[in-house]
């Protein structure tokens, strides 16, 4: 008898079962539940994830004909398709949501800084959707769309803190919603702009790296030199103009740095001044890190094809489709070698999902860490 479980039971039970329950009775999502359990929704959804099969019907064929691989995970009867359709249109999307943020803290955080200690970068990302399938989510006379607006933790590289909106909200209205605590260091594009949360980012000790607009006023304080052959201009500044000086009065600091690459130049705007002009000039360059992690998700994850047209049914998908990202973030650290990329992890594992190896050897050549057993929770917990 073969001793291990399938690579997709091996990857689950890397979520522990007792976080999902205490999710669910949290939200109570399994309330009024006739069959088809929060858990067996997050089972399909997952599969589906790394599966990427072309549609409900696809999903419901290739799930009945590996039944008996799926025993062990819950599901334990054939799935219709209508069934998947109905919980994805019906329950709340909140459990998925808890669970992702309940397995985001449970990872470690303390790796090899690259910055500064709590240093994340901003942005969002926009989903296109048909008009006609999700009238909800309109955004344009000729489109519908969704936002996910993210805090990802540079040093980590993990997602901190996300929600989920329409598409039409502006990134400079969801700043003070990021969830930035006193202390940490956030970067972002000039889209983000606020100048009265600039205001109150300096009176709770929250320091920031972006760029300055080009119709901003101010005067100068005081100019510094810098060594550095790549920053043209060091200067502290204060806003004047009528609007911006009210909202934001507090002393900045204005840098001027070239790409060594490009040659292009940008107009950098920080609350820091005890670190040097070429970090703070890494630290916005460091941006670029969420716009990888926007477009390695699009490419490897289904967050752009969803299998239901409600606001349940997308969000349900897209917080699936993240935990499964956080599920490989956890391989990734249990192991003694890097491993796969998440490209050759997600293409290379949909073709073995019910393969009974060892997941770890598979994944970067080494045994499985002490901590870890294949067969946990496959008894009392998969049941």
């Amino acid at each position: 008898m073969n001793k291990y479980n399938t690579k997709l039971g091996q990857l689950l039970s890397l979520l522990e079962r007792p976080r999902f329950e205490k999710c669910v009775k949290a939200t109570g999502a399994d309330k009024h539940c006739k069959g088809f359990s929060a858990w067996q929704q997050f089972v399909t959804m997952a599969y589906a994830q790394i599966a990427n099969p072309h549609g409900l019907r696809s999903l419901e064929n290739s799930l009945n004909a590996n039944k008996t691989c799926l025993y062990h995970l819950g599901v334990k009867k054939d799935v219709k398709r209508a069934t998947i359709s109905y919980a994805n249109n019906a329950r709340k999307p909140e459990v998925f949501e808890k669970l992702f943020y309940s397995l985001s803290s449970a990872l470690d955080r303390n790796g090899r800084k690259k910055f500064r200690k709590d240093f994340y970068g901003i942005d969002a990302t926009e989903l296109s959707l048909n008009l006609h399938d999700f009238p909800w989510a309109t955004f344009r006379s000729t489109k519908s769309g969704v936002k996910i607006h993210l805090t990802y933790d540079i040093n980590n590289s993990l997602p901190k803190y996300l929600f989920i909106t329409n598409a039409n909200e502006h990134e400079n209205n969801t700043l003070k919603k990021m969830n930035i605590a006193k202390g940490c260091t956030v970067t972002f594009d000039k889209g983000y702009c606020n100048y009265a949360v600039f205001g109150d980012f300096c009176r709770d000790k929250i320091f920031f790296v972006t760029r300055l607009k080009e119709n901003a006023q101010y005067r100068v304080i005081e100019e510094h030199e810098s060594r550095n052959k790549h920053i043209t201009l060091d200067r502290t500044i204060e806003f004047t103009g009528m609007q911006t000086g009210r909202k934001c009065p507090f002393p900045l600091r204005v840098i001027k740095s070239v790409d060594e690459k490009t040659g292009k130049e940008i107009t950098i705007l920080t609350n820091i001044f005890n670190l040097s002009t070429g970090y703070i000039a890494g630290m916005y360059r460091a941006r670029w890190n969420i716009e990888i992690f926007f477009k390695t998700i699009k490419q490897n994850l289904r967050i752009k094809k969803f299998f239901g047209r409600t606001e349940n049914a997308v969000k349900t998908q897209i917080w699936i489709a993240l935990t499964v990202y956080l599920l490989y973030m956890k391989l990734r650290q249990l192991c003694i070698y890097g491993g796969k990329n998440f490209t050759n992890f997600m293409s290379e594992l949909k073709v073995c999902l019910f393969e009974r190896k060892d997941l770890f050897e598979w994944f970067a050549g080494s045994p499985p860490p002490a901590v870890y057993h294949p067969n946990d929770f496959q008894q009392e917990l998969w049941a």
